[in-house]
């Protein structure tokens, strides 16, 4: 081929011969036979190419390596085959290489795929598809004490895989909220205070009185401290196991599911930096729409008869009437208690891999603001991960936690305070007070703004409370884990687990907080060191401190053997763990002798009134278990259980518990008839049954102990003189030696499958199951000098259902879009309680009391049945029950015969009117990534419950207690006869019996991610392997008919001062070097 595309040499060898170097003709021929190429002499030297095939030339190519899903596959192993030359793909995926030829073939893996070899056939850009490698992927798959093969599971068992998935940029401080709508059948509460932890349920609420959290297993290990120690950004996948088969293993501990969590771990064969940070802010978005000044006046007015006009208005105290009359205030207590709190995040990890050792360090701070006033948290957290191979059977590890979280600061009041306060209240103290407020420009905060008995909301937050509150935890495990030499297939396993806590709790309360009411002129001289000075007998204080460990140790021998088409996979387990926690606490009050509270926190031991308390509590648990799992053909798995669990917290006659479970399930996809069925990829159909336990009892309730006496308690005098008085120690309560577990006995259905290449995912499972031997502290005749004694008896059953599908709906190479659809619906029914029939009617009693009814649910509501406003034409209902046009009315449904008596009594027109539990939940995600950019969006929600509403209630300012307690209310209209409402109550109306019962359903926009990762051209001038930029907002909006602000899901009512679901705005950045 004449005239070839190699320009520079030939305008280097047109160099030489015009120089007229000696260069002979047959020299130049033998250099370029060695290159396949000719050369002949003309005027000029002509070279052609001959053969590319012995070209001697290296080639640079380039590509992406992705699974069957086009996600991409960061770390994956690329080499040139018969050589050591290699490299890695980045964090999209992406990879460069210089190859021998256009020829070469590459090998290329990665963990949890099959290998494969890809000729490159002359291309330079490629795209290579990876194949899930089943026989891998079984290994990946956690579940108690170890491993097991994803096609054996026949339990319930739902995966969130947090590396590199957009779910991980939302702002989650706690990892439970990982779970929140991705899971089916487990239910996340709200967090709706900084470095909190929701509560959580698995499958519905199976005990009454005990607790209802599941377990926590950490990295294969059980986890005994807090969920807040736990960084979410270390998090790798969270496994939660739902059924008894999958839990069983866990025997006393399972009944209500078990989360597994496992962490990073490195994947790069080089070390990698990842630097990850953000910024946010939370703010209150639906806050409560209360009454300004105008509106207060005008439904205070309306509430008092003898009332015409605001100038009428007249207060029992001086300074509240004075004020009043202060046109200008009109304050929102609401904003004045809320804030727009900053929110800051930094995480640096390094991680890596050899052959023989892998690495993962990381270090982390969090701030947290809360959206009300001094609502604050702090977390630093260091840890680290390390693995390694020392001989060919033998690998170790070890894995260290250190965090330290700070919530030290006085938190204003949402609860009776703010909502409480009237709007012209003013919140700050001045000369001259209460006259002319607005013309202050202090801001020294006044303790009572209306003279009366509400304080400020804001009152502590200002110094005269100093709150200090640490929390220090170490963790420190390590495992070894043997391949037994000669016994192919047999392992033994170490684990121990160490948790260690140092908590400090110190709270001050300074005398000026203590400030009394303003009765006398000049109110300001309430605050004057003189007066002050008089209320050092109350200031008090006290410092805790606790320290406490845990400590866990596992023997695992596993034996795992394929032979033939048969799989073997048998474990056996010896367990124990305990716990102790030690508390000394100092209190001290009155500081009139000392003269001084300078000291605060640090001066307790200067006050005239000393006490000290030492408190030590120990527990135990000891368990064996044995797992044997076995499939034939890949079609075919059983998977039985058992486990004996002892814990020291039962009674003397019930400290041992059995507890088994066994599954099986059927791939029908691997059977030759369903062959002819295209679109299905897989199926398997499952079914478990099993019984696990619950030891959510506190340590000592099933002994008899004694208390030491104390005022009111026993005592003795000896002597003359009254003051000679020595207090003994008294029996506080009574043992329970039959005092046994709570049992869950479940059965789960379902199937699993994959449909039309791998492009639908549908799953369901079906449950059911019993709890029996309530936990319950039964009242007991008063002769026997106690009034009640624990007792094991009662059951609770539930029933659910639980769907989850994921679809592909597009992938290519430019845009990829996958939902996400989770539906869940559980069902509990109290079958006994107490065994009580006290009414002799052959049935057992209800406890009203407590709303606990035999055949109903739990979360019952039980009241009066509201019909409406009593409107004036309502004659007969106003005779028969006294009521007045606006108040509300309620429904006659029975009376002593059997039938209505017109008369509303507590006896007979008392009924059901709900559950406080939804009827089903539903959450609907998706992911939409093209080219660089990808958006992740959750929609979450609840439908049906009920909740009682605080501001649905009647009017809170009623006559009773309108001029001392004139609180605050919801902005709504009120009955008046020019103004007959069919939904608000007269403006005085008052009755005990309407509890404002209101639906709680609602649909949330929870989460909404997008991000953007930088091209390749950009990551290498800057010398980076990947950046991404995100912004993210939690709760966004929540569409609901939940009356008066607040948020629905938490069913906020601000007089138990529950706080606000905040919406969290998040801007950040995620870099890897």
């Amino acid at each position: 081929m004449k005239q070839t595309g190699f320009k520079k040499l030939l305008s280097l060898f047109s160099f030489f011969l015009k120089k007229e170097m000696p260069v002979r003709g047959s020299i130049l021929a033998l250099i370029l036979c060695s290159i396949s190429l000719n050369a002949r002499s003309l005027d000029t030297f002509e070279i052609e190419a001959r053969n590319y095939k012995g070209l001697v030339q290296t080639v640079s190519i380039s590509g992406t390596v992705v699974d069957g899903q086009n996600n991409p596959l960061p770390g994956a192993s690329i080499v040139e085959k018969g050589t050591t030359n290699g490299t890695q793909a980045d964090f999209d995926g992406n990879f460069s290489l210089t190859v021998a030829d256009l020829n070469a073939v590459l090998v290329v893996s990665y963990i949890g795929f099959s290998s494969q070899e890809v000729a490159i056939n002359g291309q330079s850009q490629l795209q290579i598809i990876l194949q899930e490698d089943s026989a891998q992927l079984d290994e990946v798959v956690v579940v108690g004490y170890g491993t097991a093969r994803r096609k054996d599971i026949s339990g319930a068992v739902s995966t969130v895989d947090l590396e590199d998935s957009p779910i991980a940029l939302s702002a989650n401080t706690n990892a439970l909220q990982v779970l929140k709508g991705n899971v089916s059948g487990v239910n996340v509460g709200v967090q709706n205070s900084p470095g909190t932890t929701p509560n959580i349920l698995v499958r519905g609420q199976n005990s009454i009185n005990g607790s209802n959290s599941p377990l926590i297993v950490l990295d294969g290990i059980i986890f005994l401290g807090s969920m807040t120690d736990i960084n979410t950004d270390d998090i790798s996948t969270i496994d939660v196991l739902k059924d008894a088969s999958a839990a069983a293993v866990y025997g006393s501990r399972a009944a209500n599911g078990v989360i597994v969590i496992t962490t990073k771990k490195g994947k790069s064969d080089k070390p990698i930096i990842t630097y990850n940070t953000s910024i946010g802010v939370n703010t209150w978005q639906n806050k409560f729409d209360m009454m300004d000044r105008d509106r207060w006046t005008e439904k205070y007015i309306a509430q008092t008869p003898s009332i015409n006009s605001p100038e009428e208005i007249v207060f029992d105290a001086a300074y509240a009437t004075t004020l009043w009359e202060q046109k200008e205030v009109d304050t929102n207590w609401m904003d004045l208690i809320s804030r727009d709190g900053f929110n800051q995040n930094h995480q640096i990890a390094v991680s890596g891999r050899s052959d023989k050792i892998n690495y993962y360090f990381s270090g982390g701070y969090t701030s947290n603001e809360g959206a009300i006033v001094g609502d604050d948290f702090q977390r630093v957290s260091i840890r680290t991960k390390l693995d390694a191979d020392v001989t060919d059977w033998l690998k170790v590890g070890i894995d260290g936690t250190y965090n330290n979280n700070d919530y030290s600061g006085v938190r204003a009041s949402l609860g009776n305070n703010a909502y409480m306060q009237q709007p012209w209240a003013y919140p700050y103290r001045y000369e001259g007070m209460p006259v002319n407020p607005g013309s202050n420009t202090g801001t020294l905060l006044e303790r009572y703004p209306t003279g009366q008995s509400v304080p400020n909301p804001l009152w502590g937050t200002d110094g005269t409370i100093d709150d200090i509150d640490k929390r220090n935890f170490y963790r420190l495990s390590a495992y070894a884990l043997v391949d037994v030499p000669k016994i192919d297939g047999l392992t033994y396993r170490f684990n121990f687990s160490i948790n260690a806590n140092h908590n400090q709790r110190d709270r001050f309360v300074y005398e000026d907080y203590y400030i009394g009411e303003a009765t006398t002129v000049p109110y300001i001289d309430r605050y004057s060191a003189g007066e002050l000075s008089k209320r050092l007998s109350q200031a008090n204080g006290y410092n805790n401190r606790t320290n406490s460990y845990t400590y866990v140790m596992d023997h695992i021998l596993n034996y795992k053997k394929l032979l033939g088409d048969h799989y073997l996979d048998a474990t056996l387990v010896a367990t124990r763990d305990y716990s102790y926690s030690k508390l000394v606490s100092a209190t001290g009050s009155d500081y009139s002798v000392n003269g001084n509270t300078l000291l605060g926190v640090d001066g307790i031991h200067k006050a005239a009134v000393q006490k000290t308390n030492l408190n030590v509590v120990e527990k135990a648990n000891i368990g064996y278990v044995g797992r044997l799992a076995y499939a034939y053909k890949d079609k075919y798995h059983l998977t039985g259980t058992m486990r004996r669990d002892g814990a020291s917290v039962f009674g003397e006659d019930q400290k041992w518990g059995d507890f088994r479970s066994l599954g099986v399930a059927w791939t029908a996809t691997e059977e030759d008839f369903l062959s002819g069925f295209e679109s299905l990829d897989y199926l398997k159909i499952k079914a478990s049954y099993g019984k696990n336990g619950n030891q959510g009892l506190d340590p000592y309730q099933t002994l008899a102990r004694v208390a030491s006496g104390n005022d009111g308690g026993i005592r003795y005098e000896f002597g003359d003189a009254p003051s000679s008085i020595l207090y003994g120690v008294e029996q506080s309560n009574l043992g329970s030696p039959s005092l046994g577990w709570e049992t869950t006995t479940a059965f789960n259905g379902g199937f699993q499958s994959t449909w039309f290449d791998n492009r639908v995912f549908l799953d369901l499972d079906f449950y059911f199951s019993e709890t029996s031997d309530q936990i319950f502290s039964r009242q007991i005749p008063i002769m026997t000098g106690f009034s009640s004694i624990f007792s094991s008896l009662g059951q609770v059953d539930n029933k659910g259902v639980e769907i989850s599908l994921r679809t592909v709906n597009i992938s290519n190479q430019n845009l990829k879009w996958s939902s996400g659809l989770t539906f869940w619906q559980n069902r509990n029914k109290i079958v006994s309680l107490y065994g009580d029939d006290n009414d002799g009617d052959g049935k057992e009693d209800d406890d009203i009391a407590n709303s606990l009814f035999i055949g109903k649910s739990l979360g019952a509501i039980y009241g009066y049945e509201y019909v409406g406003v009593v409107q004036e034409d309502d004659t007969e209902y106003i005779e028969n029950v006294g009521a007045e046009p606006g108040d509300p009315m309620f429904k006659d449904l029975s009376g002593p015969d059997g039938v209505p008596d017109g008369i509303i009594s507590a006896d007979y027109d008392r009924k059901i009117l709900g559950y406080r539990k939804e009827n089903f939940r539903l959450s609907l995600s998706n992911t939409v990534e093209y080219k660089n950019f990808s958006l992740y969006v959750m929609v979450s929600g609840i439908f049906g419950g009920g909740k009682d509403n605080f501001y649905m209630r009647e009017n809170q300012l009623h006559n009773s207690f309108k001029d001392r307690y004139a609180t605050n209310e919801i902005d709504h209209d009120w009955w008046t006869p020019e103004n007959k409402s069919e939904k608000y109550l007269r403006a005085d109306a008052y009755s005990n019996r309407y509890l404002g019962l209101q639906s709680r359903g609602f649909v949330k926009i929870q989460d909404i991610n997008l991000s953007y990762k930088l091209p390749k051209e950009t990551l290498n001038a800057i010398g980076l392997n990947s950046m991404e930029l995100y912004t993210s907002i939690k709760n966004q909006y929540t569409f609901t008919n939940w009356f008066g602000g607040g948020d629905p899901e938490a069913g906020i009512r601000p007089d138990d001062n529950t706080q606000p679901v905040p919406t969290i705005y998040t801007l950040g950045m995620k870099l890897s070097f």
